[in-house]
């Protein structure tokens, strides 16, 4: 048999009772103080991930720096090894010669 029930298309007070506690629950400050504490937590925990990242960028930025000015002194050099002027230098210090129309003197002395 099928009955009808009194309050058809009503909520009844045991039903509102019953959503009320479901939504006081999340105004229970316990509840509150807990949401606060780990939001709190995960804000700080990002925060310190963020300066620890921002710390290695810096040291990664230097380090780069550093490489470009290495990059920057190699060519240099290489520049300078590969020019007439160290050449012809190292050929008169090293390899004692001299052009053609130079005379060379060589104190006996020393």
């Amino acid at each position: 048999m099928f009955f009808a029930s009194k309050t058809l298309g009503r909520v009844t007070a045991m039903e509102k009772r019953a959503r009320k506690e479901k939504v006081l629950w999340i105004m229970d400050p316990s509840f509150l103080v807990a949401f606060c504490v780990f939001v709190v937590a995960g804000v700080y925990w990002q925060y310190r991930e963020y300066r620890q990242l921002k710390v290695e960028l810096a040291d990664v930025e230097q380090q780069i720096a550093d490489e470009q000015q290495k990059t920057l002194d190699f060519q240099a050099k290489k520049d300078y090894y590969n020019s007439d002027s160290y050449i012809e230098q190292i050929a008169r210090e090293k390899l004692g010669l001299v052009k053609s129309n130079e005379i060379l003197y060589i104190n006996r002395e020393q």
